[in-house]
């Protein structure tokens, strides 16, 4: 057993060690493990500290990649730290996406598809001066580089652009001589990008421990890459965008192609699944037409200096429509007058195969449960599962169920949307601080909120803008007594911190399941045929229950924070969802638990003051 590991602090945790003996025995098996360790207990660190540990000691390279650029910052904290501490000889660099990385200012404020084609064709002209600078860059300017790669990607940005040279090719030749990758998953995950990157690093899986973070993020990610939709009002943009340009293509056979299509596989029918080669009905000549399209939507961006463009994403669509899998399904579907095509991974075969590449996997996350499911999500049969116990003390957060109430769909009704704003109002009374609620879909927030008494409540609308969604958490963080309204799932309910116990309650109204329709029948049926028997719970039934203990979870985010919990629905009583809840949260009461609730803040109150006594 492994007793010293590369740990930047004097001390781990509560089940951090464990948590770093089950990791590296793991890896020095060769072996995948997935870590499901509640928020607190140090997965970052612990995990870096096993990986690196024996990644050091047998010449294997580390990969953490993460779903967002913010999670590097706590990746290269640990690294430095461990650096600082053991003098070892860790190389490491932060990659980012090159359209991040564009210190071009004729194409950087570009975004999407439209970014990579304009590159490519100011490389291919030879007309980027930073990246003609970069292929021979000298020792002196790499060195200076490479001492500023463990300050972040915008370190090496700025002193990139100072030089002259492109910050993502520079970080690409720092990244040959380091150890240690932090990037994105998409730079791995994503087969049309993984072996261009891998082979600008200098860097093969197979001698590779890749750390994937916030893992239960994993499929969702993957699937993403290979789905991608077409409506008319694409069309009519894309249009548009050939008139500013001056060109003689007409799309409006595409319009026609598609009123057609709708009017045949449609009818009284809200969607159809529909085949690959029903779509020459739109595109008739696929290879010539996405060729002149692809010109025309590079010439656009040229000359307008526009950020995306419509044109591009109709290549994107044309080339994904006709890629073969037998993951994905192809829907057309109505949407006002007109209608949708789109492509829709429900498993990446693709990238799940990827994983298998890699020397070991550590996937972690503070919902990676059940860990069976994601296993086999992972095609990680033979991986270790393990679960950790949160590190904050369980007299922290009471939960209950509510089983007075239910928005199943048969019993949404007026009197059932009352009886549930009654119970929020009543549990937000006795409540000495913020409460959050989340529903399974905004048309039930809706139904609930015209019911609930008047008060300092902040609701998230549909199709809210970022900015706004911001102005109002900062309102409700501010206030007390406020009731923050928002859907399960959604921004507001995962991957925000709401530090200082700003929320003193969350309660998650009914269960978040996906409404039914062709694409989540097509996936249930995938896997029931992949999975057996766990195909439905895959699909259907656990994607909800993580929704709602993640939105859970927004309550508790250190040791000192306290909150109650109440899962409102009958349903949640039920033997499946019960299990699910109670693996990941302690069920304190079912029933009437208003005094409950008043008890165990009047305890906390007391506890708080005696302490400031003290």
């Amino acid at each position: 057993m492994q007793k010293d590991f590369l740990f930047r602090f004097s001390a781990p945790r509560q089940y951090q060690k464990e948590m770093m003996q089950d990791i590296y025995g793991a890896v020095s098996r060769g072996q995948s493990i997935l870590v499901n360790a509640p928020t607190g207990i140090g997965k970052t660190d612990a995990a870096i500290g096993a990986t690196l540990t024996y990644a050091l000691k047998n010449s294997k390279d580390v990969f953490f990649l993460t779903p967002k650029i913010s999670q590097h910052k706590i990746a290269m904290e640990a690294l430095r730290g461990i650096r600082e501490k053991f003098g070892a000889d860790i190389r490491f660099v932060d990659v980012v996406g090159k359209q991040n990385m564009c210190a071009n200012p004729e194409i950087n404020m570009i975004t999407g598809d439209a970014f990579y084609a304009a590159c490519d064709g100011l490389v291919k002209r030879n007309k980027c001066s930073f990246f003609t600078n970069s292929k021979s860059i000298d020792e002196s300017a790499l060195a200076k580089l490479s001492s500023l790669s463990s300050q972040g990607h915008n370190s090496v940005f700025s002193a990139s652009y100072d030089l002259g040279l492109c910050p993502y090719e520079a970080t690409a030749r720092i990244a040959k001589n380091a150890n240690v990758i932090i990037a994105g998953y998409s730079h791995i995950l994503n087969p049309y990008t993984k072996q261009t990157f891998l082979r600008k690093i200098g860097k093969s899986l197979d001698n590779a421990i890749i750390i994937w973070d916030e893992s239960h993020n994993l499929i969702d990610i993957a699937n993403s890459y290979f789905s991608v939709s077409l409506t008319n009002r694409t069309i009519d943009l894309a249009q548009a965008e050939l008139a500013r340009i001056g060109s003689s293509i007409d799309l409006s056979y595409m319009k026609f192609g598609l009123s057609r299509l709708r009017a045949k596989m449609l009818g009284a029918k809200s969607e159809s699944f529909i085949g690959m080669d029903d779509l020459s009905m739109v595109v008739p000549e696929q290879t010539d037409i996405s060729e002149d399209i692809e010109k025309a939507g590079i010439e656009y961006i040229s000359q307008t200096k526009a950020k995306r463009s419509s044109l591009m994403h109709i290549v994107k669509f044309i080339t994904s429509w006709y890629h073969e899998s037998e993951s994905s399904v192809r829907i057309i579907s109505k949407m006002g007058d007109g209608a949708k095509l789109s492509v829709n991974s429900i498993y990446p075969e693709e990238s799940v195969a990827i994983l298998k590449e890699a020397f070991a996997n550590v996937f972690m996350s503070a919902t990676l449960d059940p860990t069976k499911m994601y296993a086999d999500l992972f095609s990680s049969g033979n991986a270790v599962m393990k679960s950790y116990k949160s590190p904050f003390p369980e007299g922290n957060r009471m939960a209950f169920i509510d089983e007075s109430v239910t928005t199943k769909y048969e019993s949404r009704s007026v009197g059932e949307y009352r009886r549930i704003a009654e119970r929020i109002d009543r549990v937000s009374s006795i409540i000495p601080g913020n409460t959050a609620v989340f529903f399974p879909s905004f048309d039930v927030m809706e139904g609930v909120y015209r019911y609930m008494r008047p008060g300092n409540i902040y609701r998230q609308h549909r199709n809210m803008k970022s900015l706004s969604i911001d102005g109002v958490l900062e309102k409700f963080k501010k206030g007390e007594k406020g009731i923050l309204l928002g859907v399960a799932g959604g921004s507001l309910s995962e991957g925000i911190d709401y530090e200082n116990n700003s929320i003193k309650c969350v309660i998650i109204v009914g269960i978040p399941l996906s409404r039914p329709n062709l694409l989540l029948n097509a996936k249930i049926n995938y896997f029931t045929k992949k999975f057996g028997q766990r195909g439905s719970d895959y699909a259907y039934f656990v994607p909800a229950i993580i929704k709602s203990v993640q939105a859970a979870g927004r309550a508790i985010r250190n040791e000192k924070d306290r909150a109650v919990l109440v899962f409102m629905d009958k349903r949640y009583g039920w033997g499946t969802y019960y299990s699910l809840v109670s693996n990941s949260v302690k069920i304190s009461e079912i029933g009437d638990y208003a005094q409950h609730i008043s008890d165990f803040w009047k305890k906390n109150t007391e506890a708080e003051i005696s302490k400031g006594n003290t």
